[in-house]
């Protein structure tokens, strides 16, 4: 087993053997709880299981120590992807017990970052019309638009860590996370982020 903290998640196919977790609002041990349960069953059409946790700076404290024994013993067969651009809000037990994956060290199947940076180039460069049109265009999922709004966090920190001009609204991202979280439709959530961008 290996267990990862990255900034990006990695670009996997739906599959019954890949566990998504987004906080809603935080990560709690019920949700520790039916990790370990996903885990311990065994892979229908792959080698191993896979559990993606975006935004893990939301894994409450009980729960980071609940996980430390999943993450120390796995079961055979199984990887871990702890998503987060604050890997300092971690406790130093759970960072331990995984490999940084840094921008110049990839992990198989984590996504290139151009072709996000260059869609939202062009958001940026669009009229409202043309917005919309490449939002259309990229026929995002729930899945797939949570990754992307991954994307854009990243960026965001980016730029302030190197003290370029910031171009991403952090409260937008936050807001559309909201709406996605709460079951607004895909198409409505995503039409405000690009209208405002």
């Amino acid at each position: 087993m290996h267990a990862y903290i990255t900034p990006l998640p990695p670009d996997l196919p739906d599959s019954p053997d890949i566990l998504r977790l987004d906080p809603a609002p935080s990560i709690g041990i019920d949700e520790i709880r039916r990790i370990q349960a996903f885990l311990s069953r065994k892979p229908i059409h792959s080698s191993h299981n896979t559990v993606i946790i975006r935004q893990a700076e939301k894994l409450t404290l009980p729960a980071q120590h609940a996980f430390l024994k999943t993450l120390e013993e796995p079961p055979a067969g199984s990887q871990i992807f702890l998503v987060t651009a604050h890997p300092d809000s971690l406790l130093p037990t759970v960072l331990s017990r995984c490999t940084s994956v840094q921008d110049n060290k990839p992990v198989a199947g984590e996504p290139e970052l151009s072709p996000t940076q260059h869609l939202l180039d062009q958001i940026l460069s669009a009229t409202a019309g043309q917005r919309l049109f490449l939002m259309e265009s990229q026929k995002f999922t729930r899945d797939s638009a949570l990754e992307f709004l991954d994307h854009l966090e990243y960026f965001l920190h980016q730029q302030i860590r190197s003290g370029s001009p910031v171009t991403i609204n952090y409260s937008l991202l936050t807001e559309t996370r909201k709406f996605l979280a709460a079951n607004v439709s895909v198409r409505l959530a995503l039409s405000h982020l690009f209208l405002n961008l």
